[in-house]
């Protein structure tokens, strides 16, 4: 059995401000602007925040689809943008194109858990510490779609998975993004992976990292005991800088025992500067 940590979610390219986790371990989970045709009809303004009245755009001062280009900035405008949910973790689906990422999870088995993190400023710090904050089962089998995949089939594919992200944009664009040369140099094999329950978003966000190289981040040692990645360098499990996917060595049940005592725990969210 084996769990994939996957780094993902808004950070200073494509939103400002970064949504921050409270003293509680509460958090907005903000996902990308989408960034080119999608037939997603979910917004900024449409998405409601959790934890504060109204809605995303209701909290955030600019989006940049993309990461690249000028920031948007006009309120209405920021309200009508539409996001990129991947993962969707109210119809537990994700999809990947990272090389990275797909060949971390285009192996996966029925049962085998895909879990999320991403960067997060705290109360009393601006550095962006990893947080876990939501996952999912996997339901079966991950598909690989090449870029030299016929057309039919790729929808056929992607047909049975309507409300993931990827399926959205091919819905509209009449490709998948990283298989149209008119629209990426580089292309490059996209991974749907299905997911079931146990699996949704944390009321709670759990702290991964803490120490702090630079600009990089390093998993918590006790963190580390219980997740068993499958890689650890001298300063222990690198997770950013820019965010890898990790792999580890640790079943279903482990994991989720992990992450109740977590989120029962709300002192295992510290919020002290790494």
């Amino acid at each position: 059995m084996t769990v994939v940590l996957c780094g993902v979610g808004a950070d200073t390219g494509n939103v400002r401000p970064v949504p921050k986790v409270d003293s509680d371990g509460r958090f907005e989970y903000v996902p990308i602007p989408e960034k080119g045709p999608t037939t997603e009809a979910a917004t900024y303004g449409s998405l409601d925040s959790r934890f504060s009245d109204g809605p995303l755009a209701a909290i955030l001062d600019g989006v940049r689809p993309g990461s690249d280009g000028d920031w948007v900035t006009d309120p209405d405008a920021i309200a009508s943008q539409p996001v990129h949910r991947d993962p969707n973790l109210d119809a537990l689906t994700y999809g990947e194109h990272r090389p990275a990422y797909v060949a971390a999870l285009r192996d996966l088995d029925p049962g085998d858990v895909v879990a999320f993190y991403a960067g997060f400023p705290g109360p009393e710090s601006e550095y962006k510490h990893r947080y876990l904050f939501g996952y999912f089962t996997v339901a079966e089998r991950p598909v690989v779609l090449e870029p030299d995949d016929d057309l039919d089939a790729k929808r056929a594919v992607l047909e049975n998975h309507p409300e993931n992200a990827h399926a959205k944009r091919f819905a509209a664009h009449g490709d998948l993004y990283y298989h149209d040369p008119e629209f990426t140099d580089r292309m490059d094999p996209v991974v749907i992976v299905p997911g079931e329950e146990p699996g949704g978003l944390l009321e709670r966000a759990i702290r991964l990292s803490d120490s702090r190289r630079g600009p990089n981040y390093y998993m918590d040692d006790g963190v580390e005991s219980e997740l068993s990645p499958c890689r650890s360098g001298a300063d222990g499990c690198h997770l950013g800088g820019f965010k890898p996917a990790v792999r580890c060595d640790v079943d279903s049940e482990a994991f989720l025992e992990f992450v109740q005592s977590a989120t029962d725990d709300v002192s295992r969210v510290r919020t002290t500067v790494g």
